[in-house]
């Protein structure tokens, strides 16, 4: 099968040396170097996500437009995805094993079982910041479970720095426990079709324009997309009502 009949099958899929070890490398000491997880929001025992603004080392065409990738989820999605939202779930030593999720419901609640029928709409791409394995917090993850809600297999994505894995929004998954001593970022990219709005998860999109090689400034909606423009203190207090929300939406599906 092509990577993309696997991805269609098993609602996710893995690609090996993705990235060079040494941009991950970069990235992930940019994103350390005094990060203050509490400045984030916190989604689950020691473990929180945090935006990852498009600026300095993450502001590169090899992350974005990264071509092992974006051919890939234009397949998928269709030519004209868009990347919906950057950020990091970071799991603390000592973090426990996340609930079972998908990170999106129903697009039609009058009728929930064509949500499973639709093709892929949206994306969420894992990028390991270290190397990741089962001590530190794998992201577990149930093949076919964005067809069939099925939770009778379960796989274990460990990955090194270079490495990524993604998922269909619907295909169930959770972040483990993390044994380490040390934190775990895994940085995440959300791909999407071009009409969808993710109105249940705590991202945010931050970029700025005139930064963004005009070749690429297509993947990004741009004057679209209202987040971009708010501060942070208003981005955290509404992130705030969006998590809560998302909290009694996992529990009633």
């Amino acid at each position: 099968m092509t990577p993309k009949e696997q991805f269609e099958s098993q609602g996710f899929y893995k690609i090996e040396r993705t990235f060079r070890r040494e941009f991950i490398q970069e990235l992930a000491a940019e994103l350390l170097t005094g990060l203050n997880v509490e400045e984030g929001i916190r989604i689950h025992n020691q473990r929180y996500i945090v935006t990852v603004p498009l600026r300095g080392a993450f502001n590169s065409p090899e992350l974005y437009a990264n071509p092992n990738l974006l051919p890939l989820f234009k397949e998928i999605l269709g030519p004209e995805c868009i990347l919906a939202s950057v950020g990091a779930v970071v799991a603390l030593p000592g973090a426990s094993d996340q609930h079972i999720h998908s990170d999106y419901g129903p697009l039609f609640s009058e009728k929930p079982d064509l949500h499973r029928q639709l093709p892929t709409y949206a994306i969420t791409v894992g990028i390991p910041l270290v190397d990741i394995d089962v001590t530190n917090g794998p992201t577990k993850i149930w093949p076919g479970s964005h067809r069939t809600n099925r939770q009778d297999e379960r796989v274990l994505l460990c990955g090194e720095m270079g490495d990524c894995y993604f998922w269909d929004y619907r295909t169930l998954h959770a972040g483990g426990s993390n044994f380490s001593d040390a934190m775990r970022p895994l940085l995440y990219l959300a791909f999407t079709r071009r009409w969808f709005r993710d109105f249940l998860n705590p991202d945010k999109l931050v970029i700025d324009e005139e930064t963004i090689p005009q070749e690429y400034r297509a993947l990004f909606p741009i004057q679209k997309h209202s987040r971009i423009a708010e501060s942070e203190a208003d981005f955290k207090r509404n992130v705030e009502e969006l998590f809560s929300f998302r909290k009694t939406f996992d529990q009633s599906h």
